[in-house]
């Protein structure tokens, strides 16, 4: 079990605001309560012992802080640390079901660098960027927050490298979008909302593991505006197979900055940065 708490393996049924979190001393102290360091599987505190996709992350990579609400209001709440590595933030197991949900409150304060260079087809690995991503996911390669849910296997033992389904922010087109990233899909589906930095957004996403259904929601909490209401069928991407494309075992809100990590370029170093609050997690059978 990796450090920062004992994860659910479960739904909670139960909003975490993290107003009993300590906050302010930027160690373990002030990680939230009941949630794992994601970075730590990238360490190999969890799962195989790290490779070139080991962590240099803070650690925590993430901790408790005092900060406004939408409304202007203190709230306690988590951020991400200003660091570029492969991967920043918290989760916890859950059992594998067929029906995912999960929302949060998020608020992106800065948008990292990225390296277009990296971002192009690998001539040496067909089917992949420079970078190691799969083509397709071009603008979800440095993101200042992911929602959603993961696989983490011993074959895939990293939160960029596992199946995923979720809402993301993406510092590459400053864009939100709906992604769906497994064995036989590849999907990314711009949400026609630009990402607004200090904007605190409400983001839903769920999916239903029988049907193929996918569904992604983005609000403004301040106004209580829809920004964005999408839902899709990932059947209609590619060869879905409920077994092998519909399972998960992880929820999860994370950044990284692959595209820097991969990076030639020594000027190229500001990392992106954001706060999550409010995380809604819910009962599924």
């Amino acid at each position: 079990m990796a450090k920062g708490g004992n994860a659910s393996t479960a739904f909670s049924g139960s909003p975490d605001t993290f107003q009993r979190d300590p906050f302010g001393t930027f160690t373990q102290s002030s990680f939230p309560t009941g949630w794992l360091d994601s970075a730590d599987v990238n360490r190999g505190i969890i799962g195989p012992t790290p490779t070139e996709s080991g962590s240099t992350a803070p650690d925590p990579s993430v901790v408790v802080i005092q900060t406004t609400d939408a409304s202007g209001h203190l709230t306690k709440a988590v951020a991400t640390l200003p660091s570029v590595d492969v991967n920043q933030g918290i989760y916890r197991t859950i059992d594998e079901t067929t029906f995912y949900k999960t929302s949060v409150d998020v608020r992106v304060d800065q948008f990292g660098d990225t390296d277009p260079k990296v971002i192009v087809p690998d001539p040496n690995n067909p089917g992949f960027l420079e970078c190691g991503c799969p083509i397709g996911a071009e603008n979800l390669i440095d993101i200042p927050i992911s929602a959603g849910f993961d696989l983490l296997t011993p074959d895939s033992a990293n939160f960029t490298e596992t199946s995923a389904f979720g809402v993301i922010a993406s510092s590459n087109d400053e864009r939100w979008h709906l992604t769906f990233l497994s064995t036989n899909i590849v999907k990314d589906i711009d949400m026609g909302v630009d990402v607004k930095l200090g904007q605190w957004v409400g983001v839903e996403t769920d999916f239903d593991a029988n049907s193929g259904v996918l569904h992604g929601l983005l609000t403004d909490k301040l106004t209580g505006r829809t920004l964005a209401d999408i839902t899709a069928n990932v059947n209609d991407f590619g060869d879905y197979d409920p077994k092998v494309d519909g399972v998960f075992n992880t929820e999860a809100f994370f950044s990284f900055e692959i595209s820097l990590i991969n990076s030639k370029d020594p000027t190229l170093n500001h990392p992106n940065l954001a706060v999550i609050d409010n995380i809604d997690s819910y009962p599924c059978g």
